[in-house]
């Protein structure tokens, strides 16, 4: 076989750009008239031959260039030192026929640093040195694959030429794994494969070693023709690798290009497999899956991996492959094996390796229905993994005095809140699962119950109730067939830098740190876990609100709806009302309880008010005296209902009417009683009901001739005369007396019921509420203390009310088009390409700035920095993006205005689909310690590049070199972001979070202004409230 003279010299359009039509050897009788004749002559190199029939070109025929390249110009110009400069490089000869081994690696060692030279120049090619214009794209570029032939022959070298060897394999990869500026021809690639598998497969742990240490995942992101024929070498290699316990091994490089491949097997089916691959494990299906072959790879090296970074990384890759295989719903077996292994190494005693596993399960809540449709239970156990391990690791934190170890648990707390916040209801009320140790006959709580008892166990201590049996859940009640809560785990070698002794002068101030530090670090765990209990109490299932996810808290304060006070805002005024008194509670909350005026009907009562401040946020009530049903409630009850009375003949007509069917089915009653329920208006019912009994019932007559309604004889001794005599003397004195009466206006007036009586006091409701509630007793004085009304409470009240409740975050994103190389034209851009707008919009939902209620990072509402942004939020965490897209650049100020807000910003993500790599200069920033490229690659895949200051900590999912698919892109971005945010804010000296903040604040409140008083005064202010002390006080 031979190679044509592209090959030879690295292609041939580099060459032209070179200015010079070289031969390749092979072309040349004489060519290598000197070298090894035993050698293949596509691995020969003259370049101290002429060029052939220069002059007869008509390509350089040109008054604008030397006379060496048949022009007119005299001197040295750019062609002529290319030329001179080949020349005197052909001088070499073939470097491979040097006998020496060591003059032989010296070489190549300066040919490495040659072709580092020329690849510095190239990057330094069409840009400006302000960054402020793009220059034209380079006429002349280095031609960086000219030694490729010496290198290809290098690696066929015999052992006694292993250091050049080493330096040929590191050249080559250097060279191929950087941008191509003219793709390598089929010729070159075939031999270039060749080499590379070569050293993949080598036995030599050296040539393995600079492989993978110089071949990094770039190479997959260039997607050259064929690449993923090599995937299955690369990670036999990388096993090969990281099965060797040397101290010298690319452990973390090889962890990386592992962490790159997790999602090509799904993207690229039928991978092909050219040789066996060591320390894969045994698949299900007996056959050399790749998948299976990577997992089994990253699984082992994850519990075993000795270096922190590339343990670190190992978690990564295998967070992201869950991600993956949820997404793609292929429900893989090992899914289970990987979060039993991320959950085993939360008790990791390595904390920044602990920390990622943190990480990548709080990765794992926005993907937790996908987790609950691969298998039911995994959302629940993962809850319990947290909860167990909490409770395993809290006595070590308490007394230890690293700062390392209490924050990892205020990191398993937060993780622990979110994952509450995401499952149902339904699921935290189910029992727990039984563990293999745990008592069979023994009741099994909740799992929201034992999430309430580790979160008791953190504020008052771990040996609170270590009396009582299964108080909390321990690790081994998490054993099961699908879970190993005792996983081995093999240590780790640090690799962070000892911390170097500060200087004299710095001394005392750091020991003033030292000491806030120290003693903020003993009250963190108990504040963690009161701010979770509070927010699981107030958030459960309660959010988001019906206002949108972006309202967490009330924004009510003492001054709305206030009848006493006239004002937009919290003023001075508010102390002044009689319907307002300010309250503290157990030392740790503020509560305002207002009389709100009455409104609506007539008779309407007041309501109160009760504004609550805690660790947490505000909150809002607003409640009424109810002594009964609500109006209308009552049931409509006649007097019909209790009185017994013969309707008329129309009466009985209508109401037959109405009744209908249900008279038909009391036919036989009715007919009895239609007799006695027709008599007309006037008539005597009495006498009818008589006759009608005695016609129906003959034995009910006395006698059998004489009805019941018959006159009964006269009394014996009384004439008729004298029985109508005294009849009509009663009639006359009845109607005198009626007469009388009628006269006289003497009625007696029924009996009614009282009136309600109408409170006139301003706070009556609120103090009757507060004496119902117990707040006036004797007993509650210890722990319910009025506030001082003044002006300093005034405006800590407003500065705790401007306070975030939530961890807030403002990332930068930038969109690099095509052949943009400097800020202006960066800054510029008003859209971009479909990929990225889908991208953004897959980061948040997009919110109207001028009306957006939650986080604004700085933007403002009038429109001068957009009108829109996405924006993300939970019931812990808020993100606004600053999409450089969204912004207005139409004027200079405008762009001024820009680069400030995304240039302030710690981390910046940047997407660029400009054929060179983003140098993190063009943007110029004293901020951006974090800055997180992606590039966008073939089948829908993206490559990251994560630059960051070397202080910034290691963070994850995503790291340096990651490969992920269009799907898991944008959720993998966010999470990076927000734990790339934390890192940088780790850094800070005395950094307090949202919760620590509020309750400094609260603190300070309390301390300042809480009023000690005697009962008698206490309920003097409490049954009028009025202000104590002049607004112009001290308090």
């Amino acid at each position: 076989e031979s190679l044509s003279s592209d090959a030879s010299l690295g292609c041939a359009a580099e060459v032209d750009i070179a200015l010079v039509s070289w031969q390749g050897a092979e072309d040349d009788p004489e060519a290598g008239q000197g070298g090894d004749p035993a050698a293949p002559p596509w691995l020969q190199l003259s370049p101290s031959q002429e060029p052939a029939n220069l002059t007869d070109s008509s390509e350089f025929l040109a008054d604008d260039c030397s006379i060496i390249a048949g022009g007119s110009l005299i001197g040295w110009h750019p062609d002529s030192a290319a030329v001179l400069w080949r020349r005197i490089l052909g001088i070499l000869g073939d470097v491979n026929n040097i006998q020496s081994p060591k003059i032989h690696a010296k070489v190549f060692g300066y040919l490495y640093e040659l072709w580092y030279k020329l690849a510095k120049i190239r990057d330094n090619l069409a840009i400006s040195v302000d960054n402020q214009s793009t220059p034209s794209p380079p006429v002349l570029i280095p031609p960086l694959r000219i030694f490729a032939s010496w290198l290809f022959k290098a690696a066929t070298l015999p052992s006694q030429y292993k250091e050049g060897k080493l330096q040929a394999f590191r050249l080559l990869c250097a060279m191929m794994s950087r941008r191509q500026d003219l793709l390598p021809n089929s010729d070159f690639l075939l031999h270039f494969y060749s080499v590379l598998r070569l050293g993949l497969t080598s036995q030599d742990q050296d040539i393995l070693n600079t492989v993978i240490k110089h071949c990094p995942p770039w190479f997959f992101f260039l997607g050259l023709p064929g690449f993923t024929m090599l995937i299955g070498d690369f990670l036999g290699a990388a096993a090969r690798v990281l099965s060797t316990d040397t101290p010298e091994a690319p452990r973390s490089e090889a962890h990386t290009i592992l962490g790159a491949l997790v999602c090509f097997p799904n993207t690229y089916q039928g991978i092909p497999q050219l040789g066996p691959i060591s320390e894969a494990g045994d698949s299900s299906t007996g056959a050399a899956d790749l998948k299976y072959c990577l997992i089994n790879i990253l699984l082992k090296n994850a519990t075993e991996e000795p270096s922190e970074a590339a343990r670190c990384i190992a978690i990564c890759g295998l967070g992201v492959w869950i991600c993956e295989e949820l997404t793609q719903s292929t429900s893989h077996p090992h899914v289970k094996k990987a979060i039993n292994v991320i959950g085993v190494t939360l008790k990791f005693s390595n904390k920044l390796v602990a920390q990622v596993a943190c990480d990548v399960l709080q990765l794992l809540v926005s993907y937790w229905q996908k987790l609950q449709q691969h298998e039911s239970s995994l959302c629940k156990k993962i809850t319990e993994i947290l909860v167990a391990t909490i409770a395993f690791l809290l006595p070590g934190a308490e007394h230890s005095s690293l700062e390392a170890d209490k924050k990892f648990i205020v990191s398993l707390l937060l993780c622990l809140l979110d994952w509450c916040m995401a499952l149902p209801l339904k699921m935290l009320l189910e029992p727990v699962s039984a563990g293999a140790v745990e008592d069979q006959h023994a009741s099994r709580a909740p799992l929201l119950d034992y999430i309430y008892r580790v979160l008791h166990c953190c504020v008052n201590g771990s040996s609170t109730y270590t009396q009582q049996s299964h108080y909390v859940l321990s690790l081994a009640d998490l054993s099961s067939a699908d879970y190993d809560p005792f996983l081995p785990l093999g240590n780790v070698r640090s690799s962070s830098e000892p911390a170097q002794c500060p200087s004299s002068t710095e001394l005392g101030n750091l020991l003033t740190v030292a000491e806030e530090k120290r003693r903020r670090s003993l009250e963190l765990i108990p504040l963690t876990a009161r701010m979770v209990m509070t927010h699981l109490v107030n958030h459960l299932s309660h959010f988001p609100l019906r206002g949108g996810p972006a309202v967490l808290h009330s924004l009510l304060a003492e001054h709305h709806d206030n009848s006493f006070v006239d004002s937009s805002e919290l003023c001075s005024d508010v102390f002044r009302s009689p319907s307002l008194q300010l309250f503290v509670l157990n030392d740790s909350t503020l509560i305002s309880y207002l009389q709100l005026p009455a409104q609506g009907s007539a008779g309407a009562r007041p309501a109160v008010r009760v504004i609550l401040r805690d660790i947490s946020g505000k909150y809002s009530w607003d409640g009424s005296v109810l002594c009964g049903p609500l109006e209308g409630c009552l049931p409509q009850q006649g007097a019909a209902a209790f009185s017994f009375t013969i309707p008329s003949r129309a009466e009985q007509g209508q109401r037959s009417q109405g009744q209908g069917a249900q008279e038909q089915g009391a036919q036989g009653q009715g007919a009895q009683e239609q007799g006695c329920s027709q008599a007309e208006e006037g008539e005597d019912a009495l006498d009818q009901l008589l006759e009608r009994l005695g016609s129906s019932s003959p034995e009910c007559l006395p006698q059998p001739q004489r009805r019941l309604n018959e006159p009964a004889p006269p009394p014996r001794g009384m004439s008729a005369e004298q029985e109508r005599s005294i009849g009509e003397a009663l009639l006359r004195q009845s109607a005198r007396e009626t007469e009388l009466l009628r006269q006289r206006g003497h009625r007696l007036a029924p009996l009614q019921p009282p009136p309600p009586a109408t409170p006139q006091g301003s706070f009556y409701f609120c103090r009757l509420l507060l004496d119902q509630l117990g707040m006036n007793s004797w007993d509650r004085r210890k722990s319910f203390h009025l506030l001082k009304k003044n002006s300093k409470l005034l405006r800590e009240l407003k500065n705790l009310d401007s306070r975030q409740c939530r961890e807030t975050h403002k990332i930068a994103v930038f969109y690099i088009a095509e052949g943009q190389e400097d800020k202006c034209s960066i800054l510029a851009n008003a859209r971009g390409s479909q990929a990225y707008e889908d991208f953004v919009a897959g980061l948040g939902w997009e919110v109207e700035l001028s009306t957006h209620g939650g986080f604004m990072g700085g933007l403002q509402r009038n429109g001068s920095t957009g009108h829109t942004a996405p924006y993300y939020a939970t019931s812990t965490v808020e993100i606004i993006f600053h999409v450089s897209t969204r912004m207005p650049s139409d004027s200079d100020d405008s762009l001024t205005k820009k680069l400030r807000h995304l240039g302030n910003d710690e981390v910046h993500v940047v997407w660029s689909e400009h054929t060179r790599n983003y140098r993190r200069g063009i943007i110029p920033t004293d901020f951006g310690d974090v800055l997180i490229v992606i590039y966008p690659m073939r089948s829908r895949m993206f490559f990251i590049e994560i630059l960051k200051k070397p202080e910034v900590p290691f963070f994850g999912p995503l790291f340096d070199g990651a490969i992920v698919t269009a799907q898991l892109l944008p959720s993998l971005i966010c999470a990076t972001c927000i734990n790339a945010s934390r890192a940088v804010k780790s850094l800070i000296p005395l950094y307090q979070s949202f919760y620590e903040e509020r309750a400094l604040y609260l603190e300070a409140i309390i301390q300042n202004h809480k009023e000690v008083m005697t009962f008698e005064d206490f309920a003097a202010q409490v049954f009028s409230p009025s202000p104590s002390y002049s607004l112009g006080g001290t308090g």
